[in-house]
């Protein structure tokens, strides 16, 4: 999955990541997901990765804005 970071999606407050690309694969046997951020939509140019959450089964936290996504919207 891939999402782009903006403002008119997000409400975060962290600058720095508007405009870049959040990647994450999902594995439904597995509450941790592993994720990158980059700049680019084709994930080459890396700015940060790490792992985060699922909660109640369809939100993801995104650490760096503190957002969650709910994964249904984006399905």
């Amino acid at each position: 999955m891939t999402i782009k970071l903006t403002r008119d999606n997000f409400n975060f407050r962290f600058k720095q990541y508007e405009g870049m690309f959040f990647h994450a694969s999902i594995d439904d046997s597995s509450e941790i997901v592993k994720y990158k951020i980059t700049k680019d939509k084709e994930g080459q140019e890396l700015k940060e990765f790490g792992n985060t959450h699922i909660k109640e089964i369809t939100m993801l936290y995104i650490p760096q804005i503190e957002a969650y996504i709910d994964l249904n919207t984006i399905k």
